[in-house]
């Protein structure tokens, strides 16, 4: 996304699209370092740019959403294990 504009409106139609599957999505919040976090389903959380980087990659299903969690997971613990 280029722009703010093009981001913002990417985001909406990502979330129309994800509750058109028929998961919920629930609205913005921000966390303490700035990102936009959205409650999909009963067990996600994702950013804002994981939501993107779904509609980009044509993934926005429950498949889609529970894969990019587990794959941002593991990247995550990877990161902490490299540091210790």
């Amino acid at each position: 996304m280029s722009n703010y504009a093009e981001r913002a409106n990417g985001i909406v139609r990502a979330v129309h699209l994800l509750r058109q599957h028929g998961m919920a999505v629930g609205f913005p919040m921000q966390t303490a370092d700035r990102q936009v976090i959205f409650s999909v389903g009963k067990d996600f959380t994702l950013t804002a740019d994981q939501i993107l980087e779904l509609l980009e990659h044509g993934e926005l299903h429950t498949e889609g959403v529970r894969r990019s969690v587990e794959a941002h997971a593991a990247t995550s613990m990877r990161r902490r294990a490299a540091s210790s």
